[in-house]
């Protein structure tokens, strides 16, 4: 069964943190949207950063679509037609902030991905509030099998990740990550204990996962956009 292309897309220091650095969300985006993805990946802690949970009470009946939030000047070509899919993992039902997701102008819908040990009371949260939900795995998400039911359901055929290091760290050692792109800015995080890029749930081989030079673009203030091949597939639908 063929998944999707992936790739991995993040800002980071020098010194291989996203955190502890100004950074300029307008360049970051653009940049990012170059890939045309069918979805947005991203784990629960990166999605609770959309709002504050929902009331118990608005929790317990199902609203009607949200008004688009208007998009932010400058964003406007980001906003493509046919918009990619939000796709979040949240094997353990921690996100209830959907409303303030399905706001945002950049996505069509929302697919959640859980496992069949995700709590029932969950399932039936996302069902009252309209929220896709798609099981894949057993006591946590199956992160290929969920990419491949992407394929078969939803005909999503590149994914570009919008999360941390721990979803990064899962895809890598699955071998699920086609390519990396890091918008490295010329700066060293002040925050010495900052998220990394990847954290890997477990110790690789030895001589850790090789990656291949693809492309080198130097921007105005130094940073670079780079780009690394990591599976031998074919190469990815880019802009």
């Amino acid at each position: 069964m063929t998944r999707p292309h992936v790739v991995v897309y993040n800002e980071v220091s020098i010194d291989g943190r996203v955190v502890g650095f100004d950074t300029d969300p307008s360049r970051y985006y653009r940049l990012g949207f170059r890939w045309r993805s069918g979805a947005i990946l991203m784990g629960s802690t990166t999605a609770l950063a959309f709002g504050p949970p929902e009331p118990v009470a608005e929790e317990l009946r199902a609203l009607p679509p949200p008004d688009r939030l208007p998009v932010v000047p400058g964003f406007e070509s980001l906003v493509t037609e046919p918009r990619p899919l939000l796709v979040v993992s949240d094997s353990q039902g921690i996100v209830r902030c959907w409303q303030h997701a399905l706001a945002q102008p950049w996505y069509r819908s929302i697919v959640v991905l859980v496992s069949r040990s995700t709590p029932a009371d969950y399932r039936r949260y996302l069902d009252r509030r309209g929220i896709e939900h798609l099981e894949a795995g057993e006591h946590r998400v199956d992160l290929a099998r969920a990419l491949e039911r992407l394929a078969t359901t939803h005909g999503v055929s590149a994914v570009r990740t919008d999360g941390g290091g721990a979803l990064n760290g899962a895809l890598l050692t699955a071998g699920l990550v086609d390519e990396i792109a890091l918008l490295l800015d010329p700066v060293i995080s002040s925050d010495p204990d900052g998220q990394r890029l990847v954290t890997l749930p477990h110790p690789t081989a030895p001589g850790g996962i090789r990656l291949r030079l693809t492309d080198v673009e130097r921007l105005d203030d130094g940073a670079l956009l780079l780009r690394y091949a990591t599976n031998p597939r074919a190469g990815p639908p880019t802009g």
